[in-house]
């Protein structure tokens, strides 16, 4: 086996054991709907804060891009 191949299958086998573990916390938040809850409440301060910091990015840019005349 050429070792681009081992290293392929190796991965190959991490992402089969990644979705694995994913299946199962999911199928763990489906039994627990406490669970679930935080879950979702955690999710949504996390996109709240990455929609602050974007925001943020965005006028930051937006103050230093340069000021162009256009006259048509």
């Amino acid at each position: 086996m050429a070792p681009d191949e081992a290293a392929m299958r190796a991965a190959a086998r991490e992402l089969i054991a990644a979705g694995r573990k994913f299946l199962d916390a999911a199928e763990a938040l489906l039994d627990d709907p406490a669970a679930t809850e935080r879950v979702v409440a955690m999710m949504s301060v996390v996109s709240q804060q990455v929609q602050r910091v974007v925001s943020d990015a965005a006028t930051d840019i937006a103050k230093r891009a340069p000021r162009t005349n256009k006259k048509t």
